[in-house]
């Protein structure tokens, strides 16, 4: 791991101007780590901290702010770590973003934090913090604010309510203790107003998707967000794996997601990843993107989140002319009762035709297709799971994923079993590692093992093998770390 010198301070003290007005002059942007979601034996890939990208891109634009990110997702550093590391750079301000995996490391670094003399402010964001349960029972008192939702936009708003208030004030520090209190979600309700996020090449090596694509060169990949919000609801679904907050659709305009395809090809990406948890939901945007990129002449290739029933050819095609390489598509579950439960149909819409049609016009148009799927369901059977492996053989992807229904907090799903979990820690749950409880009608370790089948039945078969090797043997080649990293399939099988 590389070693950033940072020279020792010289013993600092709140600093305050004339008018008694706290004056922040270095912000420390942090992203805390533990070993929940990283400790499994399926590949994975690391996104960015987009929030704290975001801040750093907007605070960076001050000349006489200090401002430095540190993600403990490629550079980890323990509570202890980081408490050095924050006595070094000596911050005023340490904005702390934390997933419900690693939220017990953020609150061990800010305990301590405030134990020392003189200590910054402290400002929490992230989904961690959503749930408040007694294994974080006293723990957030320390925070000087948490921000639910979205921060990217209130942020700004509680530094100037900072830098405004009188040294004994304290008045937005009882506003955002009381918002957080009623469980507040804050928007970012103008998407195009927030500045486009620049990377290090330390993080554009870092950041990687694991999804092979057809292109025959060494892959940078490059991240954003398009649309905030998702209409859907989803029983299974959590703010704690999404990356935007609410149902209501925000969408930034086709010009400015253009705009950041081209800043990040300037700074070597050249491969987008649309992190939307829906892109496809606006219709209307979508085209209007497909449109300036086709435009401009863009040959960016780019890949997206989407569902089956808002796709239709047209749109799939103008997509494919605007670059669309690669499409994760959650198919989920073969079984109608099943898909139900999880809430995923909608206007009686025939779930499972729909799928058939969508994945015959990818392989039409040559987009390729990664799928995700759902085991371990409530209630679920052996032969239910059957009936869903048997529809991810005919449907055919590129490549695909299983994954365990977990009930976050914060979904529907949550509300109906939390009584379960009452002497498991919620923040131990991952989809990918082993059920902490079995909502099936199988046993944790029967679903184990019908993963490792649904996943050996699939990859193991003659065709897929030579189709995926012909399809994607020049992106191995120049992409070996990816190969390798999906070769880690094996420790599950």
């Amino acid at each position: 791991m590389p070693k950033e010198t940072v020279a020792p301070p010289k013993r600092r003290s709140r600093r305050w101007g004339r008018d008694s007005m706290p004056q922040v002059r270095s912000i420390l942007l942090l992203r805390v780590s533990s070993s929940v979601d990283k400790d499994v034996d399926h590949p994975q890939f690391f996104d960015p901290p987009y929030a704290l990208k975001y801040l750093q891109a907007a605070l960076s634009r001050e000349p006489d702010l200090r401002v430095r990110l540190w993600d403990c997702w490629i550079r980890p550093m323990s509570a202890s770590q980081l408490l050095d590391y924050a006595r070094q750079f000596g911050p005023d301000l340490v904005v702390v973003s934390a997933s419900s995996f690693d939220v017990h490391v953020a609150d061990e670094f800010v305990r301590a934090l405030k134990a020392q003399e003189n200590p910054p402010w402290v400002i929490g964001i992230g989904q961690g913090y959503y749930f408040q349960g007694p294994f974080r029972q006293g723990s957030t008192h320390r925070y000087d604010a948490i921000l639910l939702g979205e921060p990217e936009e209130e942020f700004h708003r509680l530094l100037e309510a900072i830098r405004s208030d009188g040294v004994s004030g304290g008045q937005w520090k009882r506003h955002y203790q009381n918002l957080y209190a009623e469980g507040k979600r804050f928007l970012v309700e103008d998407p195009d107003r927030l500045s486009f996020p620049s990377y290090t090449p330390e993080e554009l090596s870092a950041y990687r998707s694991i999804y092979p694509v057809r292109l025959s060169r060494r892959v940078v990949w490059g991240f954003l967000i398009a649309t905030r919000g998702c209409p859907h609801r989803c029983a299974f679904c959590s703010e704690v794996m999404r990356v935007s907050t609410g149902a209501r659709l925000r969408s930034r305009s086709p010009r400015n997601v253009a705009d950041e395809m081209e800043h990040l090809a300037r700074q070597g990406v050249n491969i987008c990843s649309f992190q939307d948890d829906s892109f496809s939901a606006h219709h209307g945007f979508v085209r209007g993107l497909c449109e300036e990129l086709i435009a401009r002449g863009s040959t960016m290739p780019w890949m997206a989140r989407v569902r089956v029933d808002e796709l239709d050819y047209d749109l799939l095609a103008l997509m494919k002319k605007a670059g669309c390489a690669l499409l994760g598509i959650g198919v989920e579950s073969a079984n109608d009762r099943v898909l139900n439960i999880m809430q995923k149909q909608k206007n009686q819409r025939p779930w499972i035709p729909l799928c058939r049609q969508i994945f015959q016009w990818t392989r039409q148009l040559d987009i390729s297709t990664n799928a995700y799927y759902v085991i371990g369901n409530p209630g679920e059977t052996r032969e239910e799971i059957e009936q869903t492996i048997r529809l991810a053989m005919e449907l055919d992807s590129d490549s695909i994923q299983v994954h365990f229904y977990t009930p976050y907090p914060g979904s529907a799903a949550w509300e109906t079993y939390k009584d379960l979990f009452i002497e498991h820690d919620p923040a131990r749950m991952y989809h990918y590692a082993r059920p902490l409880v079995s909502l099936a009608a199988l046993s944790a370790e029967e679903l184990l093992a019908i993963r490792a089948q649904f996943y050996r039945r699939y990859i193991f078969r003659a065709a897929f093998i030579l189709r995926h090797l012909r399809r994607f043997w020049a992106f191995y080649l120049h992409n070996p770390d990816v190969f390798r990293r999906l070769l880690g399939i094996r420790k599950i099988l």
